[in-house]
């Protein structure tokens, strides 16, 4: 009866583990997603701001909370450790894996990777 009970705690246990990983791996989806998005919004000369990328980035917000205004904080702050390091001809592990003719959507790519 006792082995039982163990073993179905350790099964709830991991569950909740999985469960847990798949959630955090669909909130930091949903913010790589919309980094995408606001990037090929600014390449094709969108409205900064607009209505409907307020609304999007309220949507994350909601469901995600302050964990996904960190973590585009961090990949904003990422970027600038990148470019600084490309601005004073240093090579990074991006730029070595991706070439130089690699695009902002291959680097975003490559910055922010999903768990």
């Amino acid at each position: 009866m006792f082995k039982w009970l163990r073993n179905a705690a350790i099964d709830r246990e991991i569950n909740e583990i999985l469960n847990d990983h798949q959630r955090v791996r669909q909130d930091a989806t949903l913010v790589r997603d919309y980094l995408q998005w606001v990037l090929e919004q600014a390449q094709n000369g969108e409205e900064k701001f607009s209505d409907e990328a307020l609304n999007r980035a309220a949507e994350i917000y909601e469901k995600v909370g302050a964990g996904a205004f960190y973590w585009m904080t961090d990949i904003a702050a990422q970027m600038v450790l990148l470019s600084e390091a490309s601005l004073r001809g240093f090579a990074t592990n991006v730029s070595e894996e991706l070439g130089n003719d690699a695009t902002a959507q291959e680097i975003v790519s490559k910055v922010v990777r999903i768990p």
